[in-house]
């Protein structure tokens, strides 16, 4: 009688739950997870802690109504006024001026003298002019002030172009002001020294830095 061939046994001791080829593996208690991909560690997205990136450029805050722009208002009105009064005394110190002895003394013969002053002392159109003159100018002052008050830019670049004429025109005037009779030359060089400094600090005041953002700001916005 044969005896059936003996099996060769694993020496290994069997262990108990083991699954064996072919089941799913439970998951083991003290296993260690992959490793985040780089730049996702802690939750971040694009920061750290979960909070998003500091962008300086994203700071949106609003520029505040500067209070050097009072003082751009109040140089405008002043302007204005010392403007006004240089027109009045102008027009007063014109009239008071003997244009017949004013070219006997640049060397002009009687005769000619007297008709170059029957055409300055007969002309109502030129006083007529320097009137409508003044009241133009008065009017551009308005429409500049009102706007500057808005934070309108083109007002303050409109605002400069008038001063650097002035300003300009002012020192051509200190020339022309000796004409008059005393004590009117004395006032109207004043008046145009006055003048002069006065749109100097307006132009300084209007591009000074905290205006300069205020009216970028506004300019931008609309």
């Amino acid at each position: 009688m044969s005896t059936p061939p003996n099996e060769p046994q694993d020496p290994r001791p069997e262990v108990s739950g083991q699954p064996t080829s072919g089941e799913p593996r439970p998951a083991e208690p003290h296993a260690v997870d992959a490793p985040a991909a780089p730049g996702q560690q802690y939750g971040q997205a694009g920061g750290k802690y979960g909070t998003a990136e500091y962008n300086p450029g994203q700071y949106t805050g609003a520029v505040e109504r500067p209070s050097l722009l009072d003082r751009l208002l109040r140089l405008t009105m002043i302007s204005l006024g010392v403007y006004v009064l240089s027109g009045i005394v102008g027009l007063i110190a014109v009239n008071s001026i003997d244009f017949h002895q004013l070219y006997r003394d640049m060397g002009l013969s009687t005769e000619m003298a007297d008709q170059a002053a029957a055409s300055q002392t007969s002309g109502l159109s030129s006083t007529l002019g320097s009137i409508v003159s003044l009241v133009i100018g008065i009017a551009f002052y308005v429409l500049v002030w009102s706007n500057l008050k808005k934070g309108k830019n083109w007002a303050r670049i409109l605002g400069t172009v008038f001063a650097a004429i002035s300003i300009v025109g002012g020192l051509f005037g200190l020339f022309g002001s000796f004409i008059y009779p005393a004590p009117w030359n004395i006032i109207m060089i004043l008046l145009v020294v006055v003048k002069i400094v006065v749109d100097i600090i307006w132009i300084v005041t209007a591009f000074k830095a905290p205006n300069t953002a205020w009216f970028k700001q506004n300019q931008v916005q609309r």
